[in-house]
């Protein structure tokens, strides 16, 4: 195994959850909400100190952290101090949980910025990555090939990207593909398949893109906000798809892949090229990001969720003239239920990572 791969893993693990606890952190000073702890990682712990009355640990497993505000472990009935969390009116608890996620979003927009205003790249068409069990792994094309050819259109090296548009195009085609191996010359013919979720036909591969140094901040500006747009978009879509029954949970839970899943495809795309590695992490920020929004309990639009119920609520109260609340030890019953299924879910999931491996399939689809 790639050492500096492993290092650059580990390293992406640490800032992505420091981003995101920091947020929440931030959010704490700002509305004057104590912190207890601030941990990155999960489990036996590693590393700590306590500064000002916070202590700040670092632990055994990089697949977490958190932030522990004064409040976290409610009491019915305790006599709240002004820097408890629940002491604090619902815009401020709406600041302390809404940063976290919104800082996974800060930083991917960073690494797209610095990308984009460095780096150009071009599309070749030379095969980097075959996915397992596609068309094209069954054909017999392999990583390196160089296409010159599909039908009877020629393409130099740096067409790449009006290869992969005609690929795209060619719904239920067979397509005859001439690559360069070596100094021979190989023809295939390859059935495409159809993405219909994405609405585009495919045969399994992944293109080599060749970076190139050319400064131009603007252009980072630009390319960083549109790409975070364009990938918050399609998240979106794909989570739309699951929750309208248009991608079957069985399939969702096939192509999933959990913290295990994660890891191996950050090494795979580490031993790629710092810039497609720095890419994904600026993707997995987003997903971050949006799934922690999601209104499910123990998430931080579980939260966010009750806080707006707890405001339609305190209208309520007003015009009723009594108080009526979601008790701050009732909602923890259910984050904490919620925190329980979705370590479930992990476990699920991580044991088909597991399978995965083990069988040697790709993790990309």
């Amino acid at each position: 195994m790639d050492i500096i791969s492993i290092i650059l893993v580990v390293l992406a693990f640490f800032f992505i959850i420091l981003f995101h606890e920091y947020g929440h952190y931030l959010g704490c000073k700002l509305v004057n909400v104590r912190v207890l702890e601030f941990s990155i990682g999960l489990g036996k712990e590693l590393w700590s100190k306590t500064i000002n009355g916070t202590k700040y640990s670092i632990r055994l497993f990089p697949i977490g952290g958190y932030v522990l505000p004064e409040g976290e472990e409610y009491k019915k009935g305790e006599v709240l101090s002004e820097t408890n969390f629940y002491s604090k009116p619902l815009w401020a608890r709406f600041i302390v949980i809404a940063l976290g996620p919104l800082f996974n979003y800060i930083l991917a927009l960073f690494i797209f910025f610095v990308l984009f205003s460095i780096y150009t790249y071009q599309i070749t068409t030379e095969i980097q990555m075959i996915m397992k069990g596609s068309p094209a792994e069954k054909v017999g094309l392999k990583n390196g090939d160089i296409i010159t050819r599909i039908d009877n259109i020629k393409f130099d090296y740096y067409d790449g990207k009006k290869m992969i548009e005609y690929i795209h195009k060619s719904k239920d085609k067979v397509l005859e593909i001439e690559v360069k191996r070596g100094n021979e010359t190989k023809v295939f013919k390859v059935k495409t398949e159809y993405n219909k979720d994405q609405n585009f036909s495919f045969i399994g591969f992944s293109p080599k893109q060749e970076p190139t140094i050319k400064i131009d901040i603007l252009r980072g500006i630009r390319e960083s906000f549109i790409t975070t747009y364009d990938l918050t978009v399609k998240y979106l879509k794909v989570i739309m798809s699951i929750f309208t029954g248009s991608i079957p949970l069985k399939t969702v839970y096939e192509q999933s892949a959990g913290p295990i899943g994660i890891t191996k495809i950050m090494y795979d795309f580490a031993n790629s090229g710092i810039y497609q590695y720095m890419m994904l992490v600026g993707f997995i920020n987003i997903v971050i990001g949006l799934f922690n929004l999601l209104p499910f309990p123990a998430l931080d639009g579980g939260r966010i969720f009750f806080i707006f119920v707890n405001y339609i609520l305190l209208g309520l109260s007003k015009v009723l003239n009594r108080k009526i609340e979601i008790e701050p030890d009732k909602e923890e019953i259910l984050h904490k239920a919620g925190l329980v299924l979705l370590l479930i879910l992990v476990l699920f999931v991580s044991y088909n990572d597991v399978l995965r491996l083990i069988k040697g399939e790709s993790f990309i689809k």
